[in-house]
């Protein structure tokens, strides 16, 4: 049986989410940079666990950031 999971309607067991609808815009590429970066000094202040879960949002912010095109001047 399937669960209702807040804000994303119904779930089934085992699978994974569906993927945010968003549109690319130019400001997007600067926005996950700069959660990177804010990831990046809140690790600096936490302990290893905390530091350890930072970095990965950190490299996930970088690695959206690296999958748009940046902007062109």
């Amino acid at each position: 049986m399937a669960d209702v999971v807040a804000g994303v309607g119904l779930v089934m067991p085992n699978q994974p989410p569906p993927q945010p609808h968003a549109v690319p815009e130019p400001e997007d590429r600067d926005y996950l940079l700069k959660r990177a970066d804010q990831h990046r000094r809140q690790g600096e202040r936490c302990d290893d666990a905390g530091r350890a879960l930072h970095a990965r949002f950190q490299r996930m912010y970088e690695d959206r950031a690296a999958a748009l095109s940046p902007a062109d001047d």
